[in-house]
């Protein structure tokens, strides 16, 4: 008895450059965020927060688990800038 032969089809498939996973993009918020801070007319940190959001299209319920984890950074900055939420 052959051996059996298996066929495989190959068809050239163009790939899309997938978007980065949520979670990659968090460290990228966190710093706009505390770049943010450091402008001398900075608004309020929630206020920043809602903006860099909304400018980089991530969950905001999401993001703000993430924050939780390392909002004392965050509070740290906004301390330094004046604004203490």
């Amino acid at each position: 008895m052959g051996k059996p032969t298996r066929t495989r089809s190959r068809v050239a498939v163009a790939q899309r450059p997938r978007a980065p996973e949520p979670d990659a993009l968090w460290p990228v918020a966190m710093l706009r965020v505390a770049m943010e801070l450091k402008r001398p007319d900075a608004p309020g940190l929630e206020e920043i927060i809602d903006g860099v959001v909304a400018r980089m299209g991530i969950d905001r319920a999401q993001f703000q688990r993430y924050l939780s984890q390392h909002l004392g950074i965050l509070r740290e900055e906004a301390r330094n800038a004046g604004d203490v939420s």
